[in-house]
């Protein structure tokens, strides 16, 4: 399965943080999955590519041009895809997406994530959808679409187009059962 991960680039996040990811991205490439991410050396998306090149995995970084001058690009990519835009990147990232893991991440993650959330909630795809809660990280924006839900401004179908997972194995065992492996 092609599983693109959305996160932080940011290297300033606390260990745990990129010590859960990495064991993430372990787990991921033991399980012969490919992770499609953007390409980033630093912050939670070098955490998950370290992770995946340790265990022998398949990693597609896809990566605006401009982006190299502001952070790393991973060296351990098996294939780099250049885009020209963030917007292409992240249709091509979508694209190649047979499912999608959010680890925590700032304001790049969250629009990544309320895309293909809004995308999946219109019935533009059907890829699984879920949310690595490291540390209890997504707790208060569930609770600001929940709350939302509640006054009427998200629909409640919403929470049924993605799920939760604290666990690297319980993230797996979801999708992988979505997948029918």
């Amino acid at each position: 399965m092609r599983i693109t991960l959305y996160g932080a680039a940011s290297d300033k996040v606390d260990a745990i943080y990129k010590e859960e990811v990495e064991k993430l991205g372990a787990e991921m490439a033991r399980r012969g999955h490919t992770m499609v991410f953007g390409g980033g050396a630093s912050g939670l998306m070098g955490a998950a590519a370290r992770g995946m090149r340790a265990e022998g995995g398949r990693i597609i970084g896809v990566t605006p041009r401009f982006i190299h001058r502001f952070e790393p690009i991973f060296d351990g990519c098996t294939e780099l895809i250049d885009t020209k835009t963030m917007s292409e990147r992240k249709d091509k990232m979508e694209s190649l997406a047979d499912a999608f893991i959010i680890v925590p991440g700032g304001i790049g993650t969250f629009d990544e994530f309320f895309q293909i959330l809004t995308l999946r909630s219109l019935g533009r795809h059907e890829k699984p959808i879920v949310l690595f809660n490291v540390k209890n990280f997504w707790d208060n924006m569930l609770s600001v679409v929940g709350s939302d839900m509640f006054k009427g401004f998200i629909g409640t179908g919403v929470a049924d187009c993605f799920t939760v997972c604290e666990t690297a194995e319980s993230v797996f065992e979801y999708l992988e059962e979505k997948a029918g492996r």
